[in-house]
């Protein structure tokens, strides 16, 4: 189920569409002001993000939208706003994978612009190939794992045994398997150990991000897979 956050200072307007959202299987995170955005966005991790222009207080919902842009610069957001100028337009437009709806609104039309940016940010992962785990970016191509600012380049195994886990997300994968695609070998038991040092490293360099999980199960295999708890640090 995609997240959605929602900010909108508009009690009704806001609970009114948060239901309508929810009622088409979306979890929505309904936020009436902007004071406590940044925490929310950390804790809920959403997928996309509904955000009211004007909101009380002193800051603009472009401007907590350029704090969230500081943790994740590629989430999608779609600013609702009654304001209907072209410097409104453009400073909207002004963000990346962004998009723009004015009040009044149908939210059959949220609906189709949420699934429009959902589908551009899933394409836009495609072309970069890269793996959103949780706060962490993995991009296999280059062998790079980044946590906001710091970067960790990983050797080839890790790499390579990083991305047949993606492949297989939230799936147990055996060890035969991974054994085969990373070290072309079917002796499971040559590499075995070798597999359980470069799990074992995986685990220390992901656990900046808490809810990422590196599972081995006897006859299952291999799981990795996102929880819902989240406490972020730095690498390991």
């Amino acid at each position: 189920m995609k997240k959605v956050l929602m900010v909108e200072d508009d009690v009704y307007l806001g609970t009114t569409v948060a239901s309508m959202l929810e009622m088409n299987k979306l979890n929505v995170l309904y936020l009436e002001e902007g004071a406590h955005v940044i925490d929310a966005f950390s804790q809920f991790d959403p997928d996309v993000v509904l955000m009211d222009v004007m909101l009380p207080g002193d800051r603009t919902g472009f401007e907590i939208v350029e704090e969230i842009r500081q943790i994740d610069n590629l989430v999608p957001v779609l600013f609702i706003t009654s304001l209907n100028c072209r410097e409104t337009l453009n400073r909207a437009f002004s963000f990346s994978n962004a998009d723009y709806l004015n009040k009044p609104f149908k939210i059959q039309e949220v609906l189709l612009r949420i699934n429009n940016l959902l589908i551009k940010q899933y394409q836009y992962n495609l072309k970069e190939h890269c793996f959103k785990l949780g706060d962490v970016s993995y991009y296999p191509d280059e062998q790079l794992l980044t946590y906001q600012s710091e970067t960790v380049r990983i050797n080839k195994c890790q790499a390579s045994v990083l991305e047949v886990l993606c492949n297989h997300m939230n799936s147990f994968v055996s060890r035969e398997l991974i054994v085969q695609e990373v070290w072309q070998t079917d002796d499971c038991k040559l590499k075995e150990n070798s597999l359980n040092n470069v799990l074992s490293v995986l685990r220390k360099l992901l656990s900046s991000d808490s809810r990422i999980e590196i599972t081995s199960v006897i006859r299952l295999g291999v799981r990795l897979r996102i929880l819902e708890n989240n406490l972020s640090g730095k690498f390991r």
